[in-house]
């Protein structure tokens, strides 16, 4: 509170130092405004003036010398105080100030009208009657006041009293300032005072305060006066020790109070940490003893700490507190810390190595050695199957009763005692279960169906994804068999088995999807070359071809640059389909594959399609085999013909000159199938399910006699089935290819018919 008012106290001094400079500032920009402010409007009001004078000035000239010189003159006077008119206009801002102008207005008026009638009488030749009008302007201009004057003195005057009001108000202001600044220290006096008393209260409350502190701990506390002799102890100390003796000597206070160290040994003086502090002067931490009651003895962890007064110790504080609970949950924490090692070891060795198999074989090894006699690891497959992945017992020759005893269990995800575990996630412990044979008797089996369990532990194996299997723990001997205080580290071993299995699992599924995106590498890599390959030969040639044309033209032989435009053309479709067919590729992936419908007679359009390619390819004999009867598809007529189209083109582009290709259709009643086959090179038996994928391309297939991306096919493959039809191919190496794509038929009236092209 007190520092509160000194800082209230200075806070005010502050404002007010503050508001007073604020309020010179003030008085500083009023009179600077009134000074800068008005200025232009005096310079503009002082103008007009001296613009009324040359206009009185010049009309008297005129009427005395008729010179056209002075009449030019009154009227440039008159436009000047128009123009400065206004600007007063402008700047003027006070209504007095607005007054005064209006008057001056008035005035010039006036004037105007007295000088203009002068200059007129002049121009007629009344003189007489132009020099009693002078007369006229020149009383009415005397009789006029300073308008000037007058601003200036209203402005004076205004500037006065706002000084006035800043002066009263700044006085105001300092006596408001001293007065709280008296209240201020008023009340930090007041403050003081009752700080003071509070003070004195507060010890008397504090001292009292720790006294009923001290006597309710529940930790024993001693003070040992500086000769070492024993001065109080509280209430806990004394149940603690047993005894609340005062005044023992600190060379009996072993013997007094029965202190004794870890091993039950009566400490000597010196080694008590009141004589170690008291002997040093520095505290003394967490030294643990015994204090022994009769039979019965307490485990305490005793302190000292030195009180200083005046540079001197004066006493020392001992407290000391029962920790044989500690001490019990100490030996625990060193069980629990024996455990964790166990789990951390099994952790490193299940971690040692991701290959499954080795997995799934060690946590079995592991767990059995630490747990149980035998332990066995079973997974679960996608077909609700449980195999059984690993067994191990410590017993190599009861190995095989292990496996029996198992392979007895129904392996099926809800089904037995495992599968129900794996099933629901819960665990399922049993004790004493004597003779397995008694559940079930194998007599075709190999080993001996006799095996005595102690106890039998079915964990699941959980991820936070799913439920990978189970882990069986068994006991034949009861020394080895499950209990309650072993179960938490069963369940952490089974949770470091599960991630382990996991991690196993993932990197299995890792190697593979490595595997692909280096499959996809390597695609992209030889499609990148491709493509490269492909677009930059049309590039050169259309290049080559054009430069040679562009020569020859210049040269007039235009039959042979026209051919070598037409080669350039040619390689500038080549260069459109592959650009095309990579667009196709891009709708293809992004789903925007537009398919525009319209019922098709597909023996005519097969026929059309047909033809002309026979008629572009003329060293190719075409055999067509089509139905007279044309069913009806319904399809986009663009889109089909580039599935029809690119099969005859690869046939033409893998069979060799004057090779024979057969086109047939035939009609299936609900579907219409269609083939090409060619005598050409034909797919090898290991590619035939490849040649439908993005860029692939046959390794028999060389980028410099067949080119392309490879990507025909594919976008063949996916128009028929957008149209709801299936592709296929059939192909013996150096014999030729089959491809058949069929298509559904329509139900709807067949169109009517056209004219058909000529069998090819």
């Amino acid at each position: 509170m007190l520092w509160g008012a000194f800082a209230a106290l200075a806070l005010f001094v502050a404002a007010g130092v503050g508001l007073t400079m604020g309020i010179l500032q003030l008085e500083k920009r009023q009179e600077y405004r009134l000074l800068e402010e008005s200025r232009p409007l005096l310079d503009a009001v002082r103008q007009m003036d001296r613009d009324l004078i040359s206009m009185i000035s010049a009309a008297r000239g005129y009427v005395l010398t008729g010179e056209t010189q002075f009449s030019e003159a009154h009227d440039q006077a008159a436009r000047s105080f128009e123009k400065s008119n206004a600007l007063a206009i402008d700047l003027v801002t006070d209504p007095r100030d607005t007054s005064i102008i209006a008057d001056m207005r008035r005035h010039y008026a006036e004037i105007g009208r007295l000088t203009a009638s002068q200059l007129t009488m002049a121009r007629e030749g009344r003189t007489d009657n132009a020099r009693e009008f002078m007369l006229e302007t020149a009383r009415l201009r005397s009789a006029a006041p300073d308008y000037a004057g007058l601003i200036v003195d209203h402005h004076r005057n205004e500037g006065t009293a706002y000084r006035k009001g800043m002066d009263n108000f700044r006085q105001w202001v300092m006596i408001a300032t001293v007065l709280a600044a008296i209240a201020i220290i008023a009340g930090a006096a007041v403050a003081v005072w009752r700080i003071e008393q509070s003070l004195t209260r507060s010890i008397s409350r504090q001292t009292r305060r720790t006294q009923a502190m001290i006597g309710g701990m529940a930790d024993g506390v001693m003070l040992v006066e500086r000769d070492g002799r024993t001065e109080y102890i509280n209430p806990a100390g004394k149940q603690l020790l047993g005894r609340g003796d005062l005044g023992v000597p600190i060379v009996k206070h072993a013997e007094v109070y029965g202190l004794r160290d870890e091993n039950g040994r009566t400490l000597e003086a010196n080694e008590l940490p009141a004589a170690q502090a008291l002997a040093t002067g520095r505290p003394v931490h967490d030294k643990t003893m015994l204090i022994s009651h009769g039979r019965q003895q307490v485990a305490v962890s005793m302190s000292a700490t030195p009180v200083h007064e005046e540079g001197r110790i004066s006493a020392v504080i001992v407290t000391f507190r029962d920790i044989t609970e500690r001490r019990r949950l100490q030996e625990e924490t060193q069980r629990q810390a024996e455990r964790a090692q166990i789990l951390a070891d099994a952790g490193a060795f299940f971690a040692s190595n991701i290959d499954p198999v080795w997995v799934t074989q060690a946590i079995a090894e592991r767990t059995a050695e630490v747990l149980g006699d035998w332990a066995a690891v079973i997974l679960a497959t996608e077909t609700k199957e449980l195999k059984v992945a690993s067994i191990y017992h410590r017993d190599m020759a009861s190995l095989g009763l292990a496996w029996s005893y198992i392979y007895r269990q129904p392996l099926t995800v809800g089904d037995g005692i495992i599968g129900q575990v794996v099933q629901t996630g819960y665990p399922s412990l049993t004790t004493n279960i004597g003779d397995v044979s008694s559940v079930q008797q194998d007599t075709t089996s190999y080993h001996a169906p006799s095996m005595r369990l102690a106890s039998l532990l079915i964990l699941p194996l959980r991820t936070r994804r799913e439920t990978l299997g189970a882990l069986v723990i068994a006991a034949n001997s009861r020394d080895r068999a499950m209990t309650d205080d072993k179960l938490p580290l069963a369940e952490v071993l089974a949770e470091r088995a599960a991630l382990a299995v996991e991690n196993a699992k993932l990197y299995t599924e890792q190697v593979e999807a490595r595997r692909k995106v280096e499959d996809l590498s390597r695609l992209k890599d030889e499609f990148l070359s491709i493509a490269s390959h492909e677009l930059r030969t049309p590039v050169t040639s259309i290049k080559g071809y054009t430069q040679l044309a562009k020569t020859l033209i210049r040269e007039n032989d235009l039959s042979t640059s026209e051919e070598y435009l037409d080669i350039a053309l040619d390689q500038i479709d080549r260069m459109s389909r592959l650009i095309l067919e990579l667009l196709d590729v891009s709708r293809i992936e992004t789903g925007r594959l537009e398919i525009r419908r319209e019922p098709i007679r597909w023996s005519t359009f097969v026929r059309d399609v047909v033809h002309r390619h026979h008629t572009a390819v003329s060293d190719r004999r075409f055999h067509l085999d089509v139905p007279e009867d044309s069913k009806v598809v319904e399809g986009d007529r663009d889109r089909l013909e580039q599935v029809l189209g690119n099969l005859l083109e690869n046939a033409v582009k893998y069979s060799p000159d004057g090779s024979e290709i057969f086109v047939n259709v035939e009609d299936r009643g609900d579907a219409v199938l269609t083939s090409v086959c060619d005598r050409g090179i034909g797919i090898p038996a290991d590619e035939l399910t490849q040649v439908f994928e993005r860029f692939h391309r046959g390794r028999q297939v060389s980028s410099t006699n067949y080119g392309g991306l490879g990507l025909g096919l594919y976008i063949t493959k996916q128009i028929v089935e957008r149209h709801g039809g299936q592709i296929w191919v059939e192909s013996a190496e150096g014999v030729g290819t089959t491809f058949h794509f069929s298509l559904p038929v329509a139900n709807v009236d067949s169109p009517a018919p056209t004219a058909e092209v000529a069998r090819t």
